[in-house]
C-alpha cells in the first residue's frame, strides 16, 4: 500500500489500523527506518522473531504521544521531563513497564519505548493500539530505510499482512537508545 508521507490518505490509514486491531503483522515507515510490528495485544508477537530470524531479544513499543505512553510505563517526573524536552528526537527510551505490556515483548521488567516523529505510524497507533516496533531486517543485517531495501524473504513472508510504502525514511538510521531507569541517564546505542 503506497501512502504519501506528507499527506496520508485517512482511509488507507484506517484500513491498516484495522489490520493492527485484528492482530496482524505489518511493515510501516518511521522517522528512522522501516519497522515491523503488530499490536501489543496480538497473538502474533512471537511470529515477528521468526520473520526476522531473531532470537528472543526484547522488542520495543511505539506510542503516538507522551500521554498515551504514561499509561504503559512507570515514569517519574525526571524521566517525563527528559522525554518531553527531547521530543521529537529519534530516541528509544528504556523505562520500567507496567502490567499492560506483556513479558512476551520484553522478557523482563524494562521496555524500550518510542514516540516516532512520523505521522503515518502515529495515526496507525491512534486508530488501533500501541504497536511493536523493531527494524525490518534479518537479525544482524542493516535495517531497511526504503521498501526496496526490505529483504524479499520478509516482504513475501506469509506472516506479513501489509507493507506500507511511504518512500525513504527521513533519518535513515536506527534510533539512539537511552536508559532512563537509573540516574544519570545513559546512552546504550548511539
Amino acid at each position: 500500500m503506497r501512502i504519501n508521507p506528507d499527506s496520508p490518505d485517512a482511509e488507507k490509514l484506517k484500513a491498516a489500523a484495522g489490520l493492527l486491531k485484528d492482530g496482524k503483522i505489518i511493515i510501516y515507515p518511521t522517522d528512522t527506518v522501516y519497522g515491523i510490528g503488530c499490536s501489543i495485544y496480538s497473538k502474533n508477537i512471537s511470529k515477528i522473531f521468526g520473520v526476522k530470524k531473531r532470537s528472543n531479544k526484547p522488542l520495543s513499543v511505539a506510542f503516538p504521544d507522551l500521554e498515551t505512553l504514561k499509561g504503559y510505563v512507570v515514569m517519574n517526573a525526571d524521566q517525563e521531563k527528559f522525554i518531553r524536552e527531547n521530543l521529537p528526537e529519534a530516541f528509544t527510551y528504556i523505562l520500567v513497564k507496567n502490567e499492560r505490556i506483556s513479558d512476551e515483548i520484553t522478557f523482563g521488567k524494562k521496555v524500550g519505548v518510542r514516540i516516532p516523529n512520523n505521522v503515518i505510524v502515529r495515526e496507525l497507533i491512534k486508530n488501533s493500539f500501541p504497536i511493536i516496533t523493531t527494524s525490518v531486517n534479518i537479525s544482524g543485517e542493516p535495517p531497511a530505510v526504503s521498501v526496496d531495501e526490505i529483504p524479499g524473504e520478509i516482504k513475501n513472508h506469509r506472516g506479513v499482512s501489509l507493507i506500507i510504502d511511504a518512500g525513504r525514511c527521513k533519518l535513515g538510521k536506527p534510533s539512539v537508545v537511552i536508559d532512563l531507569t537509573k540516574a544519570p541517564f545513559r546512552v546504550l546505542r548511539n
